[in-house]
């Protein structure tokens, strides 16, 4: 290793740190020169420990923190990251320009806004909120009261994003994706044209405009776009290989037009998310598209056993497409991989719970167990199991916290606060209201946005001649409420303005709305507690709309007991780890998904999937499958173990059939499917 002279936060220098903590292949790829770079990071290579290292030693080498554009995919890595950082270079840590596409592109465009022909008080929209947008836009569209059943709004939303992310026209996507629509392409375009439309004027961006303004920042507006690409001299980004075209596209182009240095992370093994438009492409062709880029490999892993490695490279070893792969483990020998055949899903989920049983018995932590599926439903059978017997558990999937409709309403009233113009936010808080349905609303929203002041303007005379005389009373109360939010100057005392709702009438009107709502309650007075770290409603609100990320992590998720098995699709469980894991429910038609293997490409990303799922283990890997199963009520089948299974070779596994279901005996071992 070159010896490096940097200083670091406390007595010990970088230097210092970088010789104790990273291998040669971390040491190279985080001290790589100036220029374009690519570096693949294989399962537990410790990526996120040459991220901040590279971070670091730019910043040591003079480069301003804040020049350097650090782009994540869930805000979770983007905390932990500038948190590693700190440690590193102390304070200079939190000027890094870190976040997820969504976060850094809200923060541009905010900034570029006049430029872009927008109001910097934009409001955010969650997905909520884009169906209601939506739902309205079909209405536009002529789709409700034909005779014909329409299409949900969230359907259409998913095709239009979908098209938008992959940069294809919406028609062609609908008659690819969804092709029971064709005959009314037509009218969905006129929909999706309502949809921009309506968010135009209501002063509205949803997650995708955020990278649509500030992909058009780059490509249509050069003087304002280079002056962005000049302000950063390094963008590093993460997670490569989850990218889109869209996303891909900008962080090249501010490279391109800046100051030429772009590090891209990733493992082209891990691209998984094809079904929402990541590009494969993006990092597979990033040396092409990059003549004379240093290409970094992170090989050695640390998280799992010599045997679990050796297997997780045999699983993606079919794949035609790819980097070569070679992993090695850093850890002592420990067991092989164990493929267990069930009689039915019934059994299969039998010996989970009973493994689970005795693993915890033997002194092993619920947390650090994990049961991980290809398809939400495999899991129904096993929660059913683990209810059975008193074993807690958690769901990685289900609805999350800003989600919940309570969360939502509360938020409504503050939008309002930072948007007046918000329809969504007005639409929400006026339905609540007895005696005002969507015409009062509508009415009302048109007289109010046409005034210089709809706040001011919901107390006057005319609008309250628009609310029926059943409803004049609590929709007076609202009026009262909003004014006193206002009066506490919620720009700069969110907290306040939350705690003012919560002491106004929304709570009783929560108790004629929702179930549980001391629960509920309960969370939203977290949920002042949270305001209470700001100082900023705008900035505030924009981390609570981005909140959820591609891999499904909250920053306001409930904390949870430890002693609790996770429970989660591989999608969900991508970038963790466990000490022991099961993937259940290896059939073909299953896993590999059956409607994948359609799709161009389908089989290797499932097989990449595959390879997510097995080196999420650090110590032990199970993998089951039952060799029958049905369907509801449908006939019994006899399955066919998954291709992914049979490809590698069975010396590196061992294999057991339970004998029955009551004892779970154990033969020593049985041919390999």
């Amino acid at each position: 290793m070159r010896k490096i002279r940097l200083q670091s936060r406390g007595k010990e220098n970088l230097s210092d740190r970088f010789a104790r903590e990273l291998n040669a292949e971390q040491f190279a790829a985080a001290t790589a020169p100036d220029g374009y770079s690519l570096i693949l990071a294989g399962p537990g290579s410790g990526k996120t420990r040459v991220i901040t290292y590279r971070t670091a030693y730019l910043i040591a080498k003079g480069v301003p923190a804040e020049s350097i554009l650090l782009v994540t995919f869930t805000r979770r890595a983007a905390r932990e990251l500038v948190s590693r950082l700190e440690h590193l270079v102390g304070p200079e840590a939190s000027k890094v320009w870190a976040g997820t596409f969504h976060h850094i592109g809200n923060r541009i465009v905010r900034r570029s806004a006049e430029a872009l022909g927008l109001e910097s008080n934009f409001s955010i929209l969650d997905g909520e909120d884009q169906e209601e947008f939506m739902r309205l836009a079909m209405d536009d569209a002529g789709m409700f009261g034909t005779g014909k059943l329409a299409p949900r709004p969230g359907t259409l939303l998913g095709l239009v994003s979908y098209a938008f992310n992959v940069e294809r026209p919406t028609a062609e996507i609908v008659l690819e994706r969804a092709p029971a629509l064709a005959p009314i392409v037509e009218t969905i375009e006129r929909a999706a044209a309502s949809y921009v439309d309506r968010k135009r004027k209501a002063n509205c961006l949803d997650y995708d405009d955020l990278l649509a303004y500030w992909h058009r920042l780059h490509h249509e507006l050069p003087e304002a776009g280079n002056a962005v690409a000049k302000s950063f001299r390094h963008v590093l980004i993460d997670e490569t290989q989850d990218t889109n075209s869209i996303q891909m596209n900008i962080v090249e182009r501010i490279a391109a037009d800046g100051w030429g240095n772009l590090t891209a992370v990733g493992d082209d093994a891990q691209s998984i998310y094809g079904f929402r438009g990541a590009n494969y492409a993006n990092i597979l062709g990033f040396l092409d598209r990059h003549a004379g880029a240093n290409l970094f490999r992170l090989d050695l892993n640390y998280r799992s056993t010599p045997e679990i490695v050796a297997f997780t490279n045999a699983s993606i070893a079919r794949n035609s497409t790819g980097f070569p792969k070679d992993l090695r483990s850093a850890r002592d020998s420990g067991a092989k991989p164990l493929v267990v055949v069930a009689a039915d899903a019934a059994e299969e989920a039998e010996f989970v719970g009973q493994q689970i049983v005795e693993w915890h018995e033997q002194g092993v932590e619920l947390s650090r167990l994990a049961v991980l599926y290809r398809n939400h439903h495999d899991g129904v059978l096993i929660q059913a199991e683990l209810v059975s017997r008193g074993i807690p558990y958690t769901v990685r999937s289900g609805m999350r916290f800003f989600e919940q409709a309570h969360v939502k309403d509360v938020l409504a009233y503050l939008r309002l606060m930072s948007n007046p113009l918000d329809e969504t936010a007005w639409r929400r808080l006026l339905l609540m209201l007895p005696g005002i349905g969507p015409a009062k609303t509508a009415a009302l929203y048109a007289h109010l946005s046409s005034q210089e002041d709809p706040l001011a303007a919901a107390a006057s005379r005319e609008a309250m001649a628009l609310v029926p005389a059943k409803g004049k009373g609590l929709y007076a109360g609202f009026v009262s409420d909003l004014r006193r939010i206002r009066s506490c100057r919620p720009e700069t005392n969110p907290a306040q303005a939350m705690q003012l709702v919560l002491e106004g009438g929304y709570p009783a009107l929560m108790k004629t709305r929702y179930e549980r709502p001391e629960n509920r309650m309960a969370d939203l007075e977290q949920l002042v507690l949270l305001a209470g770290r700001y100082d900023a409603l705008e900035k505030m609100l924009a981390d609570l709309m981005l909140a959820g990320d591609l891999y499904g992590t909250d920053a306001l998720a409930a904390a949870e007991d430890n002693e609790q098995v996770v429970l989660s699709s591989i999608h969900q469980a991508k970038g963790l780890e466990w000490s022991r894991v099961f993937v259940v429910r290896l059939v073909e038609d299953g896993f590999p998904n059956a409607r994948a293997l359609d799709e161009e490409g389908g089989e290797e990303e499932e097989r990449r999937i595959f390879y997510v799922a097995v080196s999420r283990a650090m110590d032990e890997l199970i993998l089951t499958y039952p060799n029958l199963t049905s369907r509801g009520r449908g006939p019994i089948q006899v399955t066919r173990p998954s291709r992914f299974l049979q490809e590698v070779d069975p010396e590196l596994t061992d294999q057991a059939a339970i004998e029955g279901s009551n004892d779970l005996a154990w033969t020593d071992r049985v041919p390999h499917p």
